[in-house]
């Protein structure tokens, strides 16, 4: 068992990309305090590698989705801002479809 746990964090339609990358380790330490290993791509590589174009979006999506695979269990922040997020929708319909569980 991999106890990985793939954190959906809002990070693109956030103005304030501090307060972005603070949902994410906020995220993170509740998950690790929890005994899982968190995996963030806002951590990883929010702001450093662009997103100015649909296509640079899609790639970065594509590298979620590769992270989610490796993933035993998804996590989404809670944030008015994930409420509406495409890519935390595309992130749940995918964990779904390959049985990836849902830590609440």
């Amino acid at each position: 068992m991999s106890k990985l746990v793939y954190i959906a964090s809002p990070f693109s339609k956030i103005q304030d990309k501090e307060f972005a990358v603070f949902l994410a380790e906020k995220a993170c330490d509740e998950i690790a305090k929890r005994g899982f290993y968190p995996v963030s791509p806002v951590l990883l590589w929010g702001g450093r590698i662009p997103e100015n174009n649909t296509a640079e979006r899609e790639q970065n999506m594509l590298a979620c989705r590769q992270l989610l695979k490796a993933c035993e269990y998804i996590f989404v922040v809670k944030s008015t801002h994930s409420l509406n997020s495409v890519g935390i929708k595309a992130e749940l319909d995918l964990a779904r479809e390959l049985g990836i569980k849902e830590l609440e």
